[in-house]
C-alpha cells in the first residue's frame, strides 16, 4: 500500500469522519478544492488502494488504515495522547507531592525533569499528529 500524503490524505481523513456516503461535490465544497476533476483524481487513488469504494449515494471508506492512531466513533486520535495524558497527570501529582512533603533534593529535581521531558515530548507528538490529520 502506498503512503498517503497531501490532498489524498486530507480527503481520506475527511471521509473517515463522515457518518454516511459523501458525494464528490460535497468533498469539493467542504475541503475548498478547486475542481471536481481534482477530487475525482484523489478519490481514484484511494479506490485503487482499496481504502474507499463508490456506492449509490457517493463514496464511503471501506478500510480504515491509520497507523499509530485510534478511532473513537468519528474522532481520530493519535495513540500518543494516552502517554501524554499519563505523563501530564504524573507531573501534576509529582508537583503536588513535592509541595506537600517539601522535598527539594536531587531525586526530586531528577524526577521533575524526567517527567516534564516525557510530558513535553508526547504533548508535542500529539499536537503534530493532530495537525497532520486536520490539514
Amino acid at each position: 500500500m502506498a503512503e498517503l500524503s497531501g490532498t489524498t490524505l486530507k480527503i481520506y481523513n475527511y471521509m473517515i469522519k463522515q457518518k454516511k456516503p459523501v458525494r464528490l461535490t460535497k468533498i469539493q465544497r467542504d475541503l475548498n478544492m478547486s475542481s471536481k476533476s481534482l477530487v475525482r483524481y484523489h478519490l481514484k487513488k484511494l479506490m485503487e488502494e482499496g481504502l474507499i469504494r463508490e456506492v449509490d449515494d457517493g463514496y464511503v471508506v471501506s478500510k480504515v488504515v491509520l497507523e499509530d492512531y485510534i478511532r473513537i466513533r468519528n474522532t481520530i486520535l493519535p495513540n500518543s495522547i494516552f502517554l501524554a495524558s499519563f505523563f501530564l497527570t504524573s507531573l501534576v501529582i509529582f508537583i503536588a507531592l513535592s509541595l506537600f512533603y517539601q522535598g527539594t533534593g536531587a531525586s526530586e529535581i531528577f524526577g521533575f525533569l524526567s517527567i516534564s521531558a516525557a510530558a513535553v515530548y508526547f504533548i508535542r507528538d500529539v499536537l503534530k499528529k493532530m495537525k497532520s490529520i486536520s490539514t
